[in-house]
């Protein structure tokens, strides 16, 4: 109970925060460098290890439309062992996030992002990959040994179009070379 009242005061803090201050643009980078650029890339290149690689050991993955918690290690498997029944398949997947505030506490060492995700996949019959629906995330980041890495995950599906998610600032895209 008291870890989960610090993750709620956290978010909470971290909401208000990225309303009234804008994080220093290297923070922007460093976190895009380090979590979402790999992210995108073991999704396009059905990596299982890079996408475990930028998750802790003791990640937090909370899907809210099925209303269901996992943690850790066997969360990790589970998520890397998607990417590889995906791949074993002969399948391509792909992922872009559009992100939409960013909240760093003062040691600029722990930080908090929301936004839209799109995902993509492309199955026997299409040409090229194809956008399949869009969710909402929240995430908590952390560094560890001067990288960032994801600790807490959050999403559940959202209905916005595809106009909405390419009205956000920042998006990241591999299929477009943000």
């Amino acid at each position: 109970m008291k870890h989960l009242f610090k993750i709620t005061l956290f978010l909470v803090v971290g909401f208000v925060s990225a309303q009234q201050n804008e994080p220093p643009k290297e923070i922007i980078e460093s976190i895009k460098t380090d979590i979402w650029i790999p992210f995108m890339e073991a999704y396009a290149e059905l990596d299982s290890d890079k996408l475990k690689s930028i998750h802790t050991k003791d990640i937090v993955r909370i899907t809210i439309d099925q209303n269901e918690i996992k943690t850790g290690t066997s969360y990790l498997e589970h998520f890397g062992g998607f990417l590889d029944n995906v791949k074993q398949r002969g399948g391509q997947l792909g992922i872009a996030f559009a992100i939409l505030s960013t909240a760093i506490d003062e040691s600029q060492d722990i930080a908090y992002q929301t936004g839209y995700y799109r995902f993509s996949s492309k199955r026997k019959d299409d040409e090229n990959l194809v956008p399949r629906g869009y969710g909402y995330f929240n995430v908590g980041l952390r560094k560890e040994n001067g990288t960032w890495k994801l600790w807490m995950d959050s999403d559940k599906r959202t209905d916005i179009s595809h106009s909405d998610f390419h009205e956000v600032d920042i998006i990241y895209d591999l299929n477009k070379q943000i």
